[in-house]
């Protein structure tokens, strides 16, 4: 009680000196006593004054700088983490790009053949470095059976050769065991061309002195009871070989197919081409072959004839006894 007395004693007599100096200083005007004074203090104090705030101003500077740096740190995290969503983004999207245009390809390769198709996607690899294969994931549900061929948006991917109700897979057209026929884009010149593996397709013409040149394109031949329709494109000629023999000539050929990206492919739903029917009005004709008599058929011998080279048994010239140590001779030999 004594305390609050006190403090209120002091802050009326601080509060009754201000008024007095308030009004001493507006009375004197600029050159009383007051402002004397305070120009007085002013001098003393401004040297101390700077000295103080030199001496406080690198505390001030670093925790300023402390606070500046928190900060940058913060905003580094924050532009960190929203460029690490941004590469993600940007790698999503550029997949996206890939595969959109594998998807146009596909549907180009698919308007220029007109063949019907069943777009599938590849799911597996070989399961060994000896067999090049993939496994595609539409099967029988989807229409698919065995020897339907296989294409992307480059050309020839391979023929089915396993189907299960969910899931197929294919020979690509590299494998060793792949063959077909074809024929060349400018001249027209046909001959099965197989896989290789690793190395380019071979392609063996029919004619061994055919006009094939490097950069020749090849396309599928169709013929009577095959797999492949028309059209199809496989490759372009890489080197045209010396013709080693008058029967055989190799051909190598480069696939426009890359077969270590394969992602989505097409199936094609027609199947090999058709038998031929029979010609109109040749259904009832029936073809017989004629009579050919055996040539070279030995001629049988006349009587006359042996009875002129003595080999009847009246003109036998031979002794007694001849036959029969001639048998005797036999048997000791």
């Amino acid at each position: 009680m004594q305390q609050q007395r006190r403090a209120r004693t002091l802050f009326g007599v601080l509060l009754f000196v201000a008024l007095v100096l308030v009004t001493i200083d507006f009375r004197g005007g600029d050159d009383g006593p007051a402002d004397r004074l305070r120009s007085g203090v002013t001098v003393i104090m401004r040297p101390i004054q700077d000295g103080v705030a030199t001496l406080v101003r690198p505390f001030g500077d670093l925790g300023g700088g402390l606070r500046d740096v928190v900060s940058t740190r913060a905003e580094n995290q924050r532009l960190r983490e929203q460029i690490t969503s941004l590469e993600a983004r940007r790698s999503s999207s550029v997949d996206l790009e890939r595969e959109n245009r594998q998807l146009r390809d596909l549907l180009a390769m698919q308007g220029r053949t007109e063949l019907e198709t069943v777009t599938a996607r590849t799911v597996a690899l070989a399961p060994s470095s000896f067999e090049w294969t993939i496994t595609i994931d539409v099967g029988a549900d989807d229409g698919i059976t065995r020897d339907m061929p296989v294409i992307d948006g480059d050309g020839l991917v391979g023929r089915v050769i396993q189907v299960t109700p969910g899931a197929s897979r294919v020979l690509l057209s590299i494998d060793p065991n792949f063959s077909a026929a074809s024929r060349t884009a400018r001249t027209g010149e046909i001959g099965p061309i197989d896989g290789r593996g690793g190395d380019p397709m071979v392609m063996r013409p029919l004619d061994p002195d055919a006009d094939i040149e490097v950069g020749d394109e090849l396309v599928t031949s169709s013929y009577q009871g095959g797999v492949f329709p028309a059209g199809i494109p496989i490759g372009t000629v890489a080197e045209v070989a010396e013709t080693g023999s008058r029967l055989t000539r190799e051909v190598q050929v480069s696939p426009f197919v890359d077969f270590t990206r394969l992602d989505h492919v097409l199936v094609v739903l027609t199947g090999g081409v058709a038998e031929l029917p029979p010609f109109e009005g040749t259904e009832d004709i029936e073809f017989t072959r004629p009579d050919v008599p055996v040539a070279n058929e030995p001629d049988e011998p006349d009587e006359d004839d042996e009875d002129d080279a003595g080999l009847t048994d009246g003109d036998d010239d031979e002794p007694d006894g001849a036959g029969e140590a001639t048998e005797d001779d036999e048997r000791e030999r």
